[in-house]
């Protein structure tokens, strides 16, 4: 029988157009349908976004949360059972393939014609995921100038913050548009001080301040300094120039510092942060004696120098 365009069809279009249970049945069996639910069918095997939208069905109000939000944001396969939301006052009942919870009012953007939770709502449902994999998405998704902000305003949007999905955020490197900066800023974090990205400052944005010391650390690209241009040079010597004539010391690295040499970049801004005043072994010997792109070592890695 020819469905036309429906690819998730339910009994009662079946039986409008004349079929009997016995022949629903049929088509099942041949392949001809492939039963979703008690009712519910589609004309391929159910998978990916016909799933979904077979899901959709007959819950219009389905908002797609947790592992299965941002699977489909990342183009992955699905796993099952899906996760999803309902308002308060709709069934909540599970199925082999779907997984309910209820909550007030559920925000949503709208992606492929599908109802997704906002990303950082749909972290802090992801309970079965690893904390590594929620806290690279955030990463991901929260990058650049805006990155702090837009967090902050998804947040405000929950009823209630979990408690792990708190410390993941404290753990991630929020606003950083490069894996450099990402790198530097964790593992400031991890000697405990505390880290601000991609700050404001008299209108220029820096990559990293570590406010209560006024430390400011920007990290430079391989790219950034073989394509600067006389405008990127004058602008960042005002830049800089700026910050320091407010009372911040600017720390400044290359990505392919990053690469080689991370574990001397953070004993060298937790050592200014600290106000020490013993020379660090990086200060008494002149760079070019001991760090790897000036001694010949291999290429900084491309990825990292960004």
């Amino acid at each position: 029988m020819d469905f036309g365009d429906h690819t998730v069809v339910d009994s009662a279009l079946l039986r409008g157009r004349g079929l009997t249970q016995r022949q629903i049945e049929r088509l099942v069996a041949n392949g001809h349908l492939h039963r979703v639910e008690q009712g519910l069918f589609t004309t391929r095997k159910p998978e990916g976004l016909l799933l979904l939208q077979a899901l959709c069905h007959r819950r219009p109000n389905l908002v797609f949360t947790g592992r299965t939000a941002l699977e489909l944001r990342r183009d992955q396969p699905l796993t099952l059972p899906v996760q999803a939301l309902v308002p308060r006052g709709r069934s909540s009942n599970s199925t082999p393939l779907l997984q309910l919870r209820r909550r007030k009012e559920p925000r949503f953007r709208q992606v492929r014609g599908l109802r997704l939770a906002l990303p950082a709502v749909s972290v802090a449902d992801a309970d079965d995921l690893p904390d590594g994999e929620l806290i690279a998405y955030l990463e991901s998704e929260f990058a650049g100038h805006q990155g702090k902000r837009q967090l902050e305003a998804e947040v405000a949007c929950m009823p209630r913050v979990p408690g792990r999905f708190r410390a993941l955020v404290s753990r991630a490197s929020i606003g950083a548009d490069s894996e450099a900066e990402r790198q530097v800023a964790r593992a400031l974090s991890a000697r405990g001080l505390r880290v601000e990205q991609n700050v404001l400052l008299g209108g220029y944005y820096f990559d990293i301040l570590l406010p209560t010391a006024r430390v400011i650390v920007e990290i430079d690209g391989f790219r950034y300094h073989s394509a600067e241009r006389r405008e990127t040079f004058v602008r960042d010597r005002w830049k800089a120039n700026y910050a320091t004539r407010h009372g911040y010391r600017v720390l400044r690295y290359s990505g392919s510092c990053v690469r080689h040499h991370p574990e001397e970049i953070v004993a060298q801004v937790v050592a200014a942060v600290e106000g020490l005043a013993e020379e660090l072994d990086t200060e008494s010997t002149p760079v070019w004696e001991w760090h790897d792109i000036l001694t010949g070592q291999p290429p900084v890695n491309a990825e990292m120098a960004q």
